[in-house]
């Protein structure tokens, strides 16, 4: 008698936690050990390479010595708002150590502080300068209390907000004020670590046309899983125990091969789409056509690729995004682009004095590569979905 049919730990669209995180642990450790050294963290990582599941691993670690809590502000387009966040997150770490909730007893009466859970504070006052507070906060913290260690995601995508509302100077108001509690004397309890999914320097240079606003930042690179280390292979392994769909090493291979770019989520895309086929025809085993089939429905959905062109048309000028997209179309028909290329594209966009920094974005933010003399799409998921989003091509 046939068992029950199992499907592999796939996760996509939210972020993985729990059963369904695939642990990086080199990454978390490397994250901590710059924490434990003092220094602020900025998180460099590409679309969908899976920061939001590290922060979140992250957040469920904390111990006496550290206080991490997590949380995504993308939909905050208001200074006012993003300081209440913070100040409801480092109210929630004092509540959460013995140490601060005794020494700030008396201070959570005084600001009429009623609640405090995990979605929020309850205040019985609503006339609260949150930025005031934060700055009166952070230098009474005891010498010997936890560290708080602020886990932001999405920060970019705030400044972004405020920008497009016109609103650039409270978005550089923001990022003066996360810089001088990095930098100021007696705000040493508090630490930052901002990660978001669009490329931040762009965005801080749109502000204030330089990136001094995070220059003191550790960068540290999120990056794909590590293909010299076998992790793509492990994560196969991983993903598919006691699933009903077997990988042998030939098909691993094979699927390493179509898949190109070694990230969770399109590794998720193609596994999923192969054990839904299967699982529909009852089919225990596969072969390479099984994963080309299921690669080609993947491509078809445009939806899972849809949130990559609209990233860009939504964080450029009409002008920035002609220019930029102009250059992933040549990619996708041609298979690369050259540097001379790209510059015959810059004159012709006017964008010759900027190009390359156009380019260092798209390479940030997970869109191209260059692996030798020429910038090809780092997965082959998006070559074919902007091919097939522009299939006439002239230049």
């Amino acid at each position: 008698m046939e068992t029950s049919w199992i499907s592999p730990k796939t996760i996509i669209g939210q972020a993985a936690t729990g059963d369904y995180y695939y642990a990086r642990e080199d990454l978390e450790n490397e994250i901590r050990e710059e924490i434990k050294k003092g220094n602020n963290i900025l998180l460099v990582a590409p679309r969908r390479v899976g920061k939001t599941s590290v922060l979140k691993s992250l957040a469920e670690q904390s111990d006496n010595n550290y206080k991490f809590i997590f949380r995504i502000i993308q939909g905050i387009d208001e200074k006012s708002d993003f300081y209440k966040t913070l100040f409801e997150l480092i109210l929630s770490c004092l509540n959460d150590s013995k140490r601060y909730k005794v020494q700030f007893k008396n201070y959570f009466k005084k600001i009429g502080i009623t609640e405090i859970g995990p979605n929020g504070i309850k205040l019985e006052r609503h006339d609260i300068d949150y930025l005031a507070e934060i700055k009166q906060i952070i230098p009474q913290l005891n010498p010997e209390g936890e560290n708080i260690v602020l886990l932001i995601d999405e920060l970019p995508e705030v400044l972004y907000n405020l920008y497009k509302k016109g609103k650039s100077e409270d978005a550089s108001n923001i990022l003066n004020n996360l810089r001088d509690w990095r930098l100021q004397k007696g705000f040493e309890k508090v630490r930052f670590v901002l990660a978001g999914s669009i490329g931040i320097h762009y965005v801080v240079n749109l502000i204030d046309k330089r990136t001094k606003g995070i220059n003191d930042l550790k960068e540290i690179h999120c990056p794909p899983l590590d293909d010299e280390n076998g992790e793509f292979e492990k994560y196969i392994a991983w993903i598919t125990q006691g699933a009903t769909i077997q990988y042998s090493r030939d098909l691993t291979a094979y699927l390493k091969g179509k898949i190109g770019y070694y990230v969770p989520y399109f590794i998720n895309l193609l596994i999923d789409k192969i054990d839904e086929t299967c699982r529909g025809n009852n089919r225990r085993e596969i072969t390479e056509n099984d994963i080309d089939l299921a690669f080609s429905k993947v491509i078809d959905n445009r939806a899972y690729f849809s949130d990559w062109k609209q990233r860009l048309q939504d964080y450029m000028s009409k002008e920035d995004f002609a220019f930029v997209n102009e250059i992933l179309i040549h990619i996708a028909h041609k298979e690369e682009i050259s540097i001379q290329e790209i510059y015959n594209k810059a004159l012709k966009h006017e964008k010759t004095d900027c190009y390359m920094d156009f380019i260092d974005n798209l390479e940030q933010d997970g869109y191209i590569t260059k692996p030798k003399e020429k910038y090809v799409f780092i997965s082959p998921f998006l070559k074919e979905f902007w091919k097939n989003s522009y299939p006439i091509y002239n230049e």
